[in-house]
């Protein structure tokens, strides 16, 4: 009888382990605007002080959250870009964002190069401090994201020419002590060519699809929450 109810406290234990390991969905986009739920009309409105599909307001994201411009030339873009369900930026554009202690964050987008521009200039999702393509130092450099091998960026030349990849960025908050140090306040995109996506020569150069911000807590952190529940089963018991 006790092996019995020790099995089933272990699975009970295992199965609220994996459900404090779901990840929670802080922004998502799938930039379908079908009906005219963003500023700008039914299809092919504007991107910037448009909301994402989902912004749930938790884990340091902003639950009235819109998409903002960056600093640099452009940057308004269009959304639902001609009823295909993406959004093609003209240059970098950021969603409010403060990243929290003990979290391991999945940034996620599929980034299209529609075409093969003869450019080793690049396009990627990140985190940074300020709503400029520039303001990036300590929160984006060359080791979170390999420029040789191109992985983490969007190269606009022919190995990417009219291929859809799918790029991610992980921040992981969870280290002890962990602090905010890089000032990251916003997440989003940005490019080395700002002012020159889908404007110079004007047409539709790259397009984005399904961005996402998702976060799961440490290990340890699951780990007690799913042990707290367990004692407070076993009392129930007694």
């Amino acid at each position: 009888m006790k092996i019995s109810k020790t099995i089933t406290l272990v699975l009970a234990l295992a199965g609220l382990s994996r459900m404090a390991q779901a990840a929670t969905v802080i922004y998502q986009d799938n930039f379908n605007n079908p009906s005219g739920l963003n500023s700008g009309g039914p299809y092919t409105s504007t991107l910037v002080g448009s909301a994402p599909t989902t912004r749930t307001g938790v884990l340091g994201g902003s639950a009235s959250a819109v998409w903002l411009q960056g600093g640099e030339v452009g940057g308004w873009g269009q959304r639902d870009y001609n009823d295909n369900n993406v959004a093609t930026p003209t240059s970098s554009n950021y969603l409010a964002f403060i990243p929290q202690q003990g979290y391991i964050y999945t940034l996620s987008a599929e980034i299209t190069m529609n075409g093969d521009f003869g450019s080793n200039s690049w396009f990627t999702v990140g985190f940074t401090s300020a709503a400029s393509n520039w303001a990036v130092s300590g929160a984006f450099n060359t080791a979170d994201y390999n420029t040789n091998i191109q992985q983490g960026i969007v190269r606009m030349n022919a190995s990417n020419a009219n291929i859809t990849r799918t790029v991610t960025y992980t921040l992981d908050t969870t280290a002890p002590g962990w602090s905010n140090t890089s000032n990251i306040a916003y997440v989003g995109w940005f490019t080395d060519n700002a002012g020159f996506l889908n404007l110079n020569p004007a047409n539709n150069q790259m397009s984005i699809d399904n961005f996402s911000l998702t976060a799961v807590p440490e290990t340890s952190t699951t780990l007690l929450g799913a042990l707290s529940a367990l004692a407070l089963l076993r009392r129930r018991r007694c």
